[in-house]
């Protein structure tokens, strides 16, 4: 299982971002993530990095347990992760 650490140094690499993104299943929040960057213009990194800091810093325990639940019945546990902390801050 990788560490938050070694979810945030996959950050770094916007194939990473898509890559753990598509081993969660979640297709449609790449979709988004595309959507979101086309229309300002931005980094998919730079956006999963600024959500798993708005998640860290601000997610309620409610989100924590949800997130921990993701991770556990995972057989990706990094692209629950970021997916989780993604949607999260979609919805924030």
């Amino acid at each position: 299982m990788s560490t938050l650490g070694e979810i945030l140094d996959r950050l770094q690499d916007r194939s990473q971002v898509y890559e753990m993104l598509a081993e969660s299943g979640n297709i449609p929040l790449i979709a988004e993530l595309d959507r979101i960057n086309d229309v300002a213009d931005g980094d998919p990194c730079e956006f999963a990095l600024r959500a798993v800091q708005a998640f860290t810093n601000k997610a309620d325990d409610e989100a924590w347990v949800k997130l921990i639940g993701r991770i556990q019945n995972s057989p990706s546990p990094a692209g629950a992760c970021l997916s989780e902390m993604i949607a999260w801050s979609l919805a924030h």
